[in-house]
C-alpha cells in the first residue's frame, strides 16, 4: 500500500480521523468530543482515536485543532470550545507516543488550504475559508500562500466584538443553541416549511453577512468558501445573506467576489492537513533540517 498521512480534524463536538494521500481519503472514522473533558482526558482521547486508525503506511501525523497554536513548537495555546484543553505540548506528546513526525495546525487553516489545493485556482488567488461549526473560524490563503500569523490567530473573525457578544455567537451553531434549538433541528424544520425556523435562518444569514463584510474590509479576497456543519444548510440562509451583503458592500466589490459553499465537505481539512505536512517537510529539507 502507498504511503499515507494520519490526519485528525478535531472540533468542539466531533473529531474526524483518516488516512490521506494527495489524491484521496482512504479511511475515515468519526468520534464524539466531550467539550467539558479535562486536559488529560482530552489528551488521552486524542491518542486513543489516533491509535485506532494509524498503521505502518502512515509516515506522519497531522492534527488540525480549533485553537491558537504556537507554530514553532506545536503547542496548543487555548481552545474556546474545549476550555480545559490549553497550554498543551501536543507535538511533543504525540511524537513521544507514536514515534512519528507530527505537525499541529489550526483547523480553519487546514480547511482553507484544502479548498485552495483541491480547487482550480490561480496561484496568486486570495482565498478565505470560513468554517461554520461549533464556532466560526477562518483560514487565509493570500497570494496562494497560507498566512497564519505567529500563533495561528490570523483569521479569528469569530472572536470580533459584535452586538452584545462576539461574531461566532450569531454565525455558528451557537446561534441556534441560544435560540433553544440546534442547527440540525432548525434545518429539518425549515425544510418542512416551518416559519419560525425559516426566520431563524434569515436572521442567521444577515449576521453572517456582517461577518463577511469584516472579511472583505480586511482582505478584499477573490474567493470566500463556506464550510463546516452549518454550511450544509446553506440553501436556507444564502438568500438573506446575499440581500444583506448588497446593503453592506460596494457593488463593484461584491460583483467580483466569488462566495461558494464547499463541495469537499469533511475532506477539505484533511486534504489541507496533508498539503501543509508536505510543505513543511519540503521547507525543512531545503534548510537541511532533520524532519521530526
Amino acid at each position: 500500500m502507498s504511503q499515507t498521512l494520519l490526519c485528525v480534524d478535531l472540533g468542539g463536538t466531533k473529531a474526524l480521523v483518516a488516512k490521506v494521500t494527495a489524491t484521496g481519503v482512504i479511511e475515515k472514522r468519526y468520534f464524539d468530543v466531550d467539550g467539558s473533558a479535562s486536559k488529560q482526558q482530552t489528551n488521552d482521547f486524542l491518542c486513543r482515536i489516533i491509535k485506532q486508525v494509524v498503521d505502518n503506511t502512515c509516515i506522519g501525523i497531522v492534527v488540525g485543532v480549533p485553537s491558537m497554536v504556537l507554530m514553532e513548537t506545536g503547542e496548543v495555546i487555548e481552545t474556546v470550545n474545549i476550555p480545559n484543553w490549553k497550554n498543551v505540548q501536543l507535538k511533543q506528546l504525540l511524537s513521544t507516543h507514536f514515534k512519528l513526525p507530527i505537525r499541529v495546525h489550526n483547523d480553519a487553516n487546514c480547511f482553507a488550504m484544502g479548498e485552495f489545493t483541491q480547487g482550480n485556482f490561480k496561484s496568486d488567488t486570495n482565498l478565505i475559508g470560513i468554517c461554520l461549526g461549533t464556532g466560526l473560524g477562518a483560514g487565509l490563503v493570500l497570494n496562494g500562500r497560507l498566512y497564519t500569523g505567529k500563533h495561528s490567530a490570523a483569521g479569528e473573525f469569530g472572536s470580533f466584538s459584535y452586538l452584545q457578544g462576539i461574531i461566532e455567537h450569531f454565525t455558528s451553531g451557537q446561534f441556534f443553541i441560544n435560540q433553544g434549538t440546534t442547527g440540525k433541528q432548525a434545518y429539518q424544520e425549515a425544510l418542512a416549511n416551518d416559519a419560525h425556523a425559516q426566520r431563524l435562518f434569515d436572521e442567521f444569514g444577515k449576521h453572517l453577512a456582517h461577518a463577511i463584510n469584516h472579511v472583505i474590509l480586511a482582505f478584499d479576497p477573490d474567493v470566500i468558501v463556506l464550510g463546516g456543519s452549518v454550511a450544509q444548510s446553506s440553501a436556507c440562509f444564502l438568500p438573506s445573506l446575499h440581500i444583506q451583503l448588497a446593503k453592506l458592500v460596494n457593488p463593484v466589490i461584491l460583483q467580483s467576489l466569488d462566495i461558494r459553499i464547499s463541495e469537499l465537505g469533511d475532506d477539505a481539512p484533511l486534504f489541507g492537513s496533508h498539503a501543509l505536512f508536505i510543505n513543511d517537510m519540503a521547507y525543512e529539507q531545503s534548510l537541511g533540517a532533520s524532519y521530526a
